[in-house]
């Protein structure tokens, strides 16, 4: 289970707390709305699970059709975040090697 006492979205708090520059507030607005999307999406495929799961557990027919539909939303959600996936790890990198990298 989830640990309640963890912040997770404490960085997030303190991107926003600390910018003021009005490309900076755009560009963690941006971020903050792609959180959002992202947990919106993840929420949706967790209901759809739990409902498939509790129509299972009661021993309720599910569709062939609807059935598809849920594979077809699924393939795509991984597709994507497996993209997803790739491109923040190459983001991490980029912003490693940027920290690592002295001033001039």
């Amino acid at each position: 289970m989830a640990d309640s006492q963890f912040d997770r979205l404490a960085p997030l708090r303190r991107l926003i707390e600390g910018a003021e520059d009005p490309d900076q507030l755009g560009l963690v607005a941006a971020l903050v709305d792609l959180v959002a999307h992202d947990t919106d999406l993840v929420l949706e495929q967790v209901h759809s699970a739990r409902d498939i799961a509790a129509r299972t557990k009661a021993g309720a027919w599910i569709g062939n059709t609807e059935l598809a539909e849920i594979m077809d939303d699924a393939d795509h959600f991984v597709k994507r975040y497996k993209m997803q996936r790739d491109d923040v790890a190459q983001l991490k990198s980029d912003l490693q090697a940027k920290q690592h990298t002295p001033e001039s």
